[in-house]
């Protein structure tokens, strides 16, 4: 019943103790038919307002869309290409998700993927679906970390090591 006419109602009314459902339509103020409603000549239909949220919804902070947009790589500096097979076009993604996203960017643990290697739906693979792939980017990304920055502790930044 979408798309109805602003004067049909469903009202209930009780004859010998029993609830009877029925329907009105306010304009014509008489019990009807859906058939009748259906090709009524005074048909309006209901004018529906777009929803206002109370609360907006939390846009990005500008300091987080400078560090999204500048992000960079210790793997690579083709970021315009996938890191596994070449293809373009990528998403860059940070090795280390979650809570440790920032950091991720802020050290430049980022590698470009293809869509098949990042987030494959379809088919199910991708480092978001292959513990495998994701552990195995988890120690390369602890190496690299060790490498770049040998007097940082890593496990004191992510709270985990991968090795």
């Amino acid at each position: 019943m979408n798309n109805q006419c602003k004067n049909f109602r469903k009202r209930t009314k009780t004859i010998n103790k029993k609830r009877t459902i029925y329907l009105y339509c306010t304009k014509n103020k008489e019990e009807i038919q859906y058939s009748n409603c259906k090709n009524c000549p005074y048909k309006e239909y209901k004018e529906y307002k777009k929803l206002e949220s109370k609360s907006k919804i939390k846009q990005k902070t500008n300091t987080l869309s400078k560090l999204e947009r500048n992000r960079k790589s210790l793997f690579t500096d083709d970021l315009e290409h996938c890191i596994i097979c070449g293809k373009s076009p990528v998403n860059l993604h940070e090795i280390f998700g979650g809570k440790n996203r920032l950091n991720s960017i802020k050290y430049k643990l980022v590698i470009p993927l293809c869509t098949c290697e990042h987030h494959d739906q379809v088919n199910c693979r991708g480092i978001h679906f292959d513990k495998n792939l994701r552990e195995e980017w988890h120690k390369k990304g602890q190496v690299k970390f060790i490498e770049t920055y040998p007097d940082l502790k890593f496990e004191e930044i992510f709270k985990k090591n991968y090795l």
